[in-house]
């Protein structure tokens, strides 16, 4: 757990660059067997005008072109609020075998809100992934209070 904890807190700090740059403020990165940051992501839709960038997608697109199924498999996917619908899949359909995550996405919103109806979907990751056949190990919230103070000054709330 304490290299989660410490992989956690870099995933943070990326979403914190990713806002930084214009940014919806979401990182993650991704990590082998042997506890190598092998890649990470940020969250891009607003410099990319992409409505897909999200940090998850952008880094699994990057991954599925230099690893197999079968190695992402043994990689966990760290990840700073709790993944959204599209991305839950895009890590499921990745082959990635392992999902921990910072501050869970209801407490995000508690501090980001959602005014506009049109941008709710949510479900809890976890309900997602009992959906499919293929079992992707769920951590998380793992470091809801510290994450939560950490968006509480991103967002400067």
């Amino acid at each position: 757990m304490k290299n989660d904890i410490t992989y956690l807190r870099m995933a943070i700090d990326l979403a914190r660059k990713s806002m930084e740059s214009g940014n919806l403020p979401f990182g993650c990165l991704l990590v082998d067997q042997h506890g190598e940051v092998l890649l990470t992501g940020e969250n891009r839709v607003n410099t990319d005008k992409d409505c897909l960038a999200h940090a998850e997608v952008n880094l699994i697109r990057e991954a599925g072109k230099i690893f197999d199924f079968s190695y992402l498999n043994s990689c966990t996917l760290f990840t700073s609020v709790e993944p959204c619908p599209m991305c839950a899949s895009a890590i499921y359909w990745s082959g990635i075998g392992r999902l921990v995550y910072a501050l869970a996405k209801t407490k995000y919103y508690d501090i980001a809100q959602r005014e506009n109806p049109n941008w709710v979907f949510e479900m809890p990751v976890r309900e997602l992934m009992e959906k499919g056949g293929r079992k992707v190990a769920i951590v998380g919230p793992l470091l809801q209070m510290e994450a939560y103070d950490a968006y509480l000054k991103m967002l400067k709330i």
